[in-house]
């Protein structure tokens, strides 16, 4: 992986962002480029309202301070770490960035995600939205990720469908150097029926031509939800990083009764290479 993203919505992401583009299997010319996306204010108001234009002054001078704290945090941390960086700054018309921030990591091998405790930055921004904008794939960082390996031991949720079958793909330059890779397909839950269209053995095949030990498990579910389930097989596994599609159904089903992704990106338990 040369070119690494990572969406620094503000300072605190930054020392993570460091953190995570060293814990990648990455070729010593590799360049991690920080992205940070602010709204573009924009009033409806009078233009002569002395209150919208306070407003409109106070949104602009918090963005820019937001954007210079941030690139200060990321630029030091990557001077201190040794990384070859860049940095770009762009304004969105919308007040939810990550489309707008997906958009602009399009040329990334992949795009790095930072959780943190304070989401009330004005650039910040939802996961699925940044991965469906981009097409790349996405690693989501938890808020209390350690600052370890990605690619040690990896489990993959399979289900055979588009989505996994991206997943599995994007996330080939870190199977590639993984220790172990664990396939599994969580089975018998009533809300999220498997849609086993390609076998996990078939993958499992596959993968071994390009040298990944991958082996494969199939489980009844019995903890409610696939994700507790996953959770379940992850953390006895010891799982560094879970790889896995990114709404298999349609986002507006998944928001409204619940579904895997949802349930996972609301949480974010891992270390999550996301796909779609």
């Amino acid at each position: 992986m040369r070119t690494v993203f990572a969406v620094i919505p503000a300072a605190q992401a930054a020392a993570r962002a460091a953190e995570a583009f060293q814990a990648l299997p990455h070729i010593a010319d590799a360049k991690l480029v920080g992205l940070h996306v602010s709204p573009l204010t924009i009033s409806y108001g009078i233009a002569g309202d002395i209150g919208v234009a306070s407003f409109i002054e106070a949104q602009i001078a918090a963005a820019d301070q937001e954007r210079e704290e941030a690139e200060a945090a990321f630029a030091q941390a990557c001077r201190q770490s040794g990384i070859a960086f860049e940095w770009r700054a762009e304004r969105s018309p919308d007040a939810i960035v990550s489309a707008h921030a997906g958009s602009a990591a399009r040329a990334a091998d992949v795009i790095l995600a930072p959780q943190f405790a304070d989401d009330a930055s004005l650039g910040r921004h939802q996961l699925e939205e940044l991965v469906f904008a981009s097409g790349r794939p996405v690693i989501a960082l938890p808020k209390e990720w350690k600052a370890t390996p990605l690619a040690v031991r990896v489990l993959v949720a399979w289900d055979g469908g588009r989505e996994a079958t991206r997943a599995i793909f994007d996330a080939l330059p870190l199977l590639t150097h993984a220790e172990a890779v664990k396939i599994v397909s969580v089975q018998g839950l009533l809300d999220d029926p498997v849609r086993q269209f390609t076998p996990g053995d078939d993958i499992a095949a596959t993968l071994s031509r390009h040298g990944v030990p991958a082996e494969t498990t199939s489980v009844r579910g019995s903890r409610g939800s696939v994700q507790e389930e996953l959770e379940t097989q992850a953390l006895d596994f010891g799982a560094t990083l879970i790889v896995m599609g990114c709404y298999g159904h349609s986002r507006f089903r998944e928001r409204v009764l619940g579904g895997v992704s949802r349930g996972m990106l609301t949480k974010v338990p891992y270390p999550l290479l996301l796909s779609n």
